[in-house]
């Protein structure tokens, strides 16, 4: 199962941030963006298994056209790739 949510990356010259928009606290980041996207995205994968596992609804997706004009300046649709787990339908 893929998921897509928008984040906003923040660069600077020392590191790289990713802030899901959608999903409560989850951020990554590293010193490239290749490193903070694979950072956030395994906490995305975490936080939205723990999420299911608790049975809580997850939140819906904010498309990046409803963002202001300047937080669709850094932001990306992200996709987020969910292991195959027992009991999940294909």
């Amino acid at each position: 199962m893929t998921l897509y949510y928008p984040a906003v990356v923040l660069q600077d010259e020392a590191k790289t941030i990713v802030k899901f928009l959608d999903l409560d606290q989850c951020t990554g980041q590293g010193t490239s963006l290749e490193d903070a996207l694979e950072d956030a995205r395994y906490n995305a994968m975490t936080w939205i298994q723990t999420e299911m596992e608790e049975g809580n609804d997850l939140p819906l997706r904010t498309e990046i056209a409803d963002l202001s004009a300047e937080e669709q300046k850094n932001a990306k649709m992200i996709a987020i790739i969910m292991p195959r787990n027992n009991g999940w339908d294909e």
